[in-house]
């Protein structure tokens, strides 16, 4: 029997807590090799990326039972048009960016719940899909989206954008 997950919108008092989740990720990214949200790397989430997603009501925050912070996610309708088609970018779908497991809660699928959660959301607003898109050399990240349902639509490789697939 799977427990709920506690999931809120952010308010801008989360900015910090959220920030330091997603700088255990990024440290966690840089001890498996990948360059995926490192300094340097092309378009890195940013701290006022943070902020403005809070301020969109497009961050979310996913508390354990205990209520401690386990995870967040970002949620929008906003196609980026460098990987969507017009087409595509017409359709009604939900859009996922940034989602962050914290290494504490790593192995109990969190991240599978957080995407249900997501898709839950789209059917109730009348969206069509659920699309993302994914760092083009973490292949791990990009099979962990496939086993919970998502397809491979295409890998668009831009010199100045890590994600693309």
């Amino acid at each position: 029997m799977t427990t709920t997950l506690p999931i809120r919108k952010g308010d801008p008092a989360d900015l910090d807590t959220v920030e330091d989740l997603r700088a255990e990720a990024t440290a966690w990214l840089a001890s498996k090799g990948l360059d995926q949200w490192q300094p340097g790397a092309p378009r890195v989430p940013t701290r006022a990326g943070t902020i403005d997603a809070i301020k969109r009501g497009a961050c979310y925050l996913a508390y354990d039972q205990a209520g401690t912070l386990v995870g967040t996610i970002t949620v929008d309708g906003h196609a980026d048009p460098e990987f969507w088609t017009q087409t595509e970018q017409d359709e009604p779908a939900l859009y996922i960016h940034r989602m962050i497991v914290s290494r504490q809660a790593a192995g109990a699928d969190l991240g599978g719940r957080l995407l249900d959660w997501a898709a839950d959301v789209a059917r109730r607003t009348g969206r069509h899909w659920v699309r993302l898109d994914a760092w083009k050399n973490n292949p791990a990240l990009r099979r962990y989206y496939e086993r919970h349902g998502f397809e491979h639509v295409r890998t668009i490789d831009l010199p100045h954008r890590g994600s693309g697939t």
